[in-house]
């Protein structure tokens, strides 16, 4: 996975699933970064509408990997076996990178480079197309809120060689799960004040549309991780 990385490189990973509506701004907030040597992978998981057109529209700049319809976990795992900087940072398709989010979290991995992640905070937006209804019915969170894989952190890809890929058994929390399992596991993790991210509320989240069903996962990572704790303890 992680033989033939370019050093100091970011693989901006970003998964999609008909994410026409938000991908575009999404991209451009990763092309404002002011990092080199950046590479950036959109990884289309059988999207029926325009992403991948929208992609492509961003030129040779913007790899684009397209796949069967797996999930969420699956595309993830896809971006990270096709990365080749020695740096990772998942991004959500619909999300937004704050102005030298990238810049601020590598000056801690040249500061100690026996960080695995660097973690950052995210700060919620609603949409701006958003009806004054729907704002009602969806509020957002006025301050920063901790982040973990998407879009707040940045991981080491070594990282995924000692603690494994994403698990695909998971529909939803997959990313918290592999966070927690590194933690378990032993990563050197670094937690920064920073807004890193603004994630965007538009009513079709995965968080607001599948809330038992993340309900339910949170809680079987919070037992998995208790498991793995009393085995190393």
């Amino acid at each position: 996975m992680t033989s033939s990385v370019t050093l100091g490189m970011v693989s901006v990973i970003i998964p999609t699933y008909n994410a026409e509506a938000y991908l575009s701004e999404t991209l451009a907030s990763v092309l404002e970064q002011n990092w080199e040597p950046l590479e950036l992978l959109v990884v289309d998981d059988g999207s029926s509408d325009n992403t991948v057109v929208i992609a492509k529209g961003f030129g040779d700049i913007a790899k684009v990997i397209t796949c069967s319809h797996r999930g969420l976990a699956a595309t993830r795992n896809s971006g990270v076996a096709a990365a080749r900087g020695e740096f990772l940072l998942h991004l959500d398709a619909d999300d937004l990178l704050t102005p030298k989010s990238i810049f601020t979290r590598m000056q801690h991995f040249s500061a100690d480079p026996t960080f695995d992640m660097v973690v950052g905070k995210l700060m919620c937006f609603l949409s701006p197309e958003m009806s004054d209804e729907e704002r009602t019915r969806y509020a957002a969170p006025t301050e920063p809120q901790q982040g973990h894989l998407p879009g707040a952190a940045i991981i080491r890809a070594t990282a995924f060689d000692k603690y494994g890929l994403i698990d695909e058994r998971l529909a939803v929390n997959a990313d918290l799960d592999w966070s927690v399992r590194a933690r378990d596991e032993g990563a050197r993790i670094r937690l920064i004040d920073d807004v890193v991210v603004k994630r965007r509320i538009h009513g079709q989240n995965l968080t607001l549309t599948s809330k038992q069903q993340l309900d339910a996962s949170r809680l079987q990572i919070v037992r998995a991780s208790l498991a793995r704790r009393r085995r190393r303890a």
